[in-house]
């Protein structure tokens, strides 16, 4: 093995909380068209995630995702009030709302396409 293959030194414990904590790490950003405007879509924090996952509701799951992170292109400034919330549940179903919602799904870490494998591969009734 040549020196520049070596191994980097292992950091310690200081240095590790450093690179892990001083420095937060920007959260991935999409950008995606919904309704013939330009939006971003910011990555969910942790806490969100987790934040979600206690509400039961659907609607309110789903809506909350796009208010909290639906974003100006560019800006960490929010398109979407918690006021608009009944509006977005009117919006029609079209393919531009799947793609938000796949572009989520992405952000947040789900492999959609394995999850929809699985999904097919095997039936409800016998998951439980």
């Amino acid at each position: 093995m040549t020196k520049k293959e070596a191994k980097k030194p292992a950091l310690n414990r200081q240095q590790l909380r450093a690179q892990l904590l001083g420095n937060a790490p920007k959260p991935a950003r999409t950008a995606l068209s919904l309704f013939g405007a330009d939006i971003e879509l910011m990555q969910p924090t942790l806490r969100a995630i987790l934040d979600v996952q206690d509400i039961e509701d659907t609607k309110e799951r789903s809506t909350d995702m796009i208010i909290r992170y639906a974003c100006v292109p560019g800006t960490d400034e929010r398109i979407f009030e918690s006021a608009d919330k009944d509006m977005i549940l009117s919006w029609p179903f079209t393919n531009e709302l799947v793609d938000l919602q796949m572009a989520i799904a992405k952000l947040t870490g789900v492999d959609v396409e394995e999850a929809e494998k699985v999904l097919k591969g095997a039936p409800l009734e016998e998951q439980s």
